[in-house]
């Protein structure tokens, strides 16, 4: 499937610029036009900081909330769907970082496909949604101030999706690549050659390439 038809099927959001430290629990401004925005100004990076700014929990209790999503596991994505294909023109706007390192010295118009398979996912726990919803009714109770302010018009991340990428080049690029790959010390964790074409296969490495956002002020545990 395609990744736009992907994202509006299944109602996710694309991550712009994605990387290693985004997790359940994360805020984002999700504007009209243009990608989300993880970092607007007056905007708490995450739900439990703006709880611990309110004075609701305390630095232990936003360790352990924040631990608890980062560790949440990862389990098998079930889409009808095992593969997201992504245009090739598309690549670059989605700047995903294993692309970026590659795509400097590496034409994107030479990759043939690009894929992101084995879809995984983390999904935030129902305890911790419960939690969360009580902290919330909490602030609009005794903080409301802070509560419209700061996170009544966001969102949050409540579910996050990964998955194994797979590039097929021409043969003809392949020994370009492969000397770029050297250069920039990104393993591939795969490689398959048939007479045309030749298949990469690198691990998605804990970087995720989509995620479920809801907004704050329609949250339900």
């Amino acid at each position: 499937m395609e990744i736009r038809k992907f994202r509006s099927e299944y109602k996710l959001e694309l991550i712009p610029a994605s990387h290693e430290g985004i997790f359940l629990g994360d805020l984002v401004w999700d504007p009209i036009l243009g990608p989300p925005d993880f970092s607007r100004r007056g905007m708490p990076n995450t739900i439990y900081t703006a709880f611990l700014d309110a004075r609701l929990i305390d630095d232990e209790d936003w360790k352990q909330f924040r631990k608890e999503n980062q560790e949440t596991a990862l389990v098998s994505a079930h889409f009808a769907t095992r593969n997201v294909d992504v245009n090739v023109e598309f690549i670059s706007e989605l700047q995903h970082p294993k692309i970026g390192k590659i795509s400097g010295d590496f034409k994107t118009e030479k990759l043939s496909k690009f894929t992101f398979g084995n879809l995984q996912m983390r999904e935030m726990d129902d305890l911790v949604r419960i939690k969360i919803d009580q902290f919330l009714e909490q602030m609009k109770a005794t903080r409301w101030s802070e509560y419209d302010g700061s996170i009544r018009r966001v969102f949050m991340i409540t579910e996050l999706y990964y998955g194994t990428i797979r590039m097929v080049i021409e043969k003809q690029f392949s020994t370009e690549l492969e000397a770029i790959l050297e250069k920039t010390e990104l393993q591939a964790s795969g490689r398959s050659e048939g007479s045309h074409a030749v298949e990469y296969e690198f691990s998605h490495d804990e970087v995720p390439f989509a995620m479920r956002i809801e907004r704050v002020r329609n949250f339900n545990g």
